[in-house]
């Protein structure tokens, strides 16, 4: 692979389920989650390469401040990613994505996800986008 470029395998990043979760136990909805898969072609990456991350539901952006990277039970927040330089995202290793909402309603949803990362000291590149409807689940 040629120095400065990235590779991404689009098909397979995002999971095939979407979950409304309640997290603080109380009896009311307040994230959903989905995972999605480092299917970048290189071995293994620090957070940090990942120098941004957006997501879309069902055509509507989702501000940065309300979704977190849940990577092996470590909770970050997405507009902190840049800068986490000694937490490594294996290859074909599974993460989750929480966004901080009421829930998604039962049916289908189409879940737009794209990076932007780093190679070669700072060079950005929008590989990595991924689009996929899947179902909402209970929680």
């Amino acid at each position: 692979m040629p120095a400065g470029t990235a590779y991404c395998i689009p098909q397979g990043m995002l999971g095939s389920t979407i979950a409304n979760v309640d997290l603080d136990d109380d009896g009311i909805i307040d994230h959903f989650r989905f995972e999605i898969r480092n299917q970048f072609l290189h071995p293994e990456h620090p957070l940090g390469w990942i120098r941004g991350l957006t997501v879309a539901v069902d055509g509507e952006d989702v501000p940065t401040k309300m979704m977190g990277f849940v990577l092996r039970g470590q909770w970050i927040a997405v507009e902190k990613l840049p800068t986490i330089a000694d937490i490594w995202w294996h290859m074909r290793e599974m993460a989750e994505i929480y966004v901080q909402s009421r829930g998604l309603g039962a049916g289908r949803h189409r879940i737009d996800v794209d990076f932007d990362v780093s190679v070669n000291g700072g060079v950005k590149t929008g590989q990595g986008a991924e689009q996929k409807s899947a179902t909402a689940a209970p929680a």
